[in-house]
């Protein structure tokens, strides 16, 4: 395997020991393997589509922003710090889907819902605010992200970010860091899926998987895949059966 200097840079780009070219690295005359290629194409997609969504969406941003402060009041935001790789911390923004005091022990959030590193939050919870529903049910909550997968902090799909405190308490798995092994991503294997249903081992090792698949598969595929079913997810509530989601990724491993 070759060395990367820097791994899917701007537009695609791989840099591989001193040469750079579009789409590919190459060291003297041999072409780098194919699931560089894979990456570098999933690179520039993220790129390209995070742009053209970003104009699209603006306008419902300033609607959704504006019903928020007229509605629920502020903050309209919320950030939050999330890791995107092992050692690697950025700044999450997301609408306000919650009460401003969601935070606070006497919603006990943490001892309610956090399952051995993973916090699901599930929408019938009485901290989510009438239109925070709405924005979590249709994922709209998360595509403020965009930009940091147009900037390639993160991509389309992938393995959700996590804050610190539940690393520390995912570190109880043997392997927990290979999750990490792949870029973060807005949705992925877990969340259509159904993570609500996952326990948290299994959730962990459709992670590794997927990590696997883009370090040594065909990623490309298997993010096309995945994207078809965050859509049925969206519109029919229908999540991936558990099994067909480890069969797509061992699938793409071959």
């Amino acid at each position: 395997m070759l060395e990367l200097h820097e791994n899917l840079i701007w537009f695609g780009y791989v840099r591989c020991k001193q040469e750079l070219v579009f789409g590919c690295a190459v060291q003297g005359h041999e072409m780098c393997n194919g699931e560089l290629m894979n990456q570098a194409i999933k690179r520039a997609a993220d790129i390209f589509f995070a742009a053209v969504l970003m104009c699209v969406l603006l306008p419902i941003y300033i609607v959704v922003a504006t019903l928020i402060y007229l509605l629920e009041g502020r903050p309209i935001f919320y950030i939050s710090k999330r890791y995107v790789s092992r050692d690697k911390e950025i700044s999450i923004p997301k609408f306000r889907t919650m009460v401003p005091e969601a935070s606070i022990e006497s919603f006990r959030l943490n001892e309610r819902f956090m399952r051995s590193g993973y916090l699901d939050i599930p929408l019938t919870c009485e901290v989510y605010t009438p239109i925070g529903r709405i924005l979590e049910r249709t994922q709209l909550v998360e595509t403020l992200q965009l930009w940091a997968v147009f900037t390639g902090k993160m991509s389309f799909i992938g393995n959700r970010p996590l804050p610190r405190s539940n690393i520390q308490l995912l570190q109880q798995f043997n392997g927990w860091g290979e999750r990490f092994d792949s870029p973060a991503g807005i949705s992925g294997v877990a969340q259509v899926v159904g993570k609500y249903g996952l326990q948290p081992e299994e959730r962990l090792e459709l992670e590794k998987l997927y990590s696997q698949v883009y370090q040594k598969g065909h990623v490309v595929w298997c993010d096309i895949m995945l994207l078809l079913y965050t859509f049925q997810l969206l519109f029919t509530g229908k999540t991936m059966p558990i099994e067909k989601a480890r069969k797509l990724l061992h699938s793409c491993l071959q």
